[in-house]
């Protein structure tokens, strides 16, 4: 009597490898969609970052211009350097004819700008002349005056008056300061407490985009020397 032994595997087993294989594409596939999503989410952060410094960089550049402003230097081509505005035949440093000038006591120091009301803004310049306004406290007409309606385009745009470039950085065609002048009546000049905004290249002009605010007090006539 001859007897034959069968070896084929039990179906069951086939169904298993097969289920263990779908498993294994199932979280390779996975694995792939979620690192593109990783590469994605990290792409989408550097690029914020980079858009925040640009526009960091450009309210920090509308900073300094403000203070070339108010220090009467422009960009002379010529030197590439900025000069006194004096020095130059032709600059578009600000001229009394033209506006509202920075106070000094030959024009009659703050009360000049008291045709315009106790507070307003021109060409950039803005005094406040309410309680409160020295500090900005919350309530008084200073406080984050630049967002308000009757202020918001009473700004300087990024070299109106000093000429500076903007060639190459897309992010200054944005910036803007506006001066508030800050009397002191001991003093030889006032204070002036400088705001600038910026927004990033990408989402200059769109809602929702990065926004820089920058603020800072200049002091054309600081202490130098201590008794």
């Amino acid at each position: 009597m001859k007897l034959f032994l069968s070896l084929r595997a039990p179906q069951a087993q086939h169904g298993f490898s097969l289920f263990i294989v779908m498993i294994m594409l199932l979280l390779s596939a996975l694995l792939v969609v979620g690192g593109a999503r990783m590469a994605q989410l990290l792409e989408s952060v550097a690029g914020n970052q980079r858009e925040y410094q640009r526009a960091f960089e450009a309210a920090e550049a509308a900073l300094l211009d403000a203070e070339r402003d108010i220090r009467q230097l422009a960009f002379a081509s010529a030197t590439q350097t900025y000069v006194a505005c004096s020095t130059l035949p032709a600059s578009r440093c600000r001229k009394a004819d033209d506006g509202r000038v920075f106070p000094d006591r030959d024009t009659g120091w703050v009360t000049a700008y008291m045709n315009d009301g106790a507070n307003s803004c021109e060409r950039g310049i803005c005094y406040f002349a309410e309680d409160g306004s020295v500090a900005a406290a919350s309530g008084s007409e200073a406080y984050r005056f630049w967002t308000r309606d009757s202020y918001v385009n009473k700004h300087v745009s990024y070299g109106r008056f000093t000429g500076a470039p903007t060639a190459g950085n897309p992010a200054l065609d944005g910036a803007r300061y506006w001066i508030e002048v800050i009397d002191r009546k001991n003093s030889k000049y006032p204070l002036y407490r400088i705001t600038a905004f910026a927004t990033g290249a990408r989402s200059a002009g769109t809602a929702g985009g990065t926004r820089v605010e920058l603020q800072m007090s200049f002091d054309p006539d600081p202490v130098t020397k201590v008794n």
